[in-house]
């Protein structure tokens, strides 16, 4: 018996992951609704594949948050993606930081909390050019 491997297109796999992803961090920016931990989980992917796609030659696909910021910092200003090290460097710290502190089963916030993330969301949608940057 013979049997056919269909090929699975992992690109175009990731680019369906991805842009639902940036759908839920655009609806999380309009509304505000949406739990925490998920939307920081997103905003991290989004910015891993934002970065090891754009920045093919750079950094590795398996690359994290932490190592695509590590990487730049250590490249410095000859690096391409030398201009989004500081937002990288503010968006990983505040993720890694509140994702920590948020209760996987609960995770509410507060308002103040909401307005926070949605800031981030916003700088997160805008190193990805998937809104204008706004003031």
């Amino acid at each position: 018996m013979i049997s056919e491997i269909d090929q699975f297109d992992l690109d175009d796999s990731s680019r369906r992951l991805v842009a639902s992803d940036i759908i839920d961090l655009l609806f999380f920016f309009k509304t505000g609704v949406g739990k925490p931990r998920d939307i920081i989980v997103k905003m991290r992917f989004v910015l891993e594949t934002y970065c090891t796609w754009t920045y093919a030659g750079f950094f590795d696909s398996g690359d994290s948050l932490a190592d695509i910021v590590e990487k730049i910092r250590k490249t410095g200003m000859q690096h391409p993606a030398c201009a989004l090290l500081d937002e990288l460097d503010d968006i990983h710290e505040y993720s890694q930081e509140h994702d920590r502190n948020l209760d996987p089963v609960d995770s509410a916030a507060s308002a103040f909390e909401v307005d926070e993330l949605k800031d981030f969301v916003r700088r997160t949608l805008t190193i990805v050019n998937a809104i204008p940057d706004l003031p």
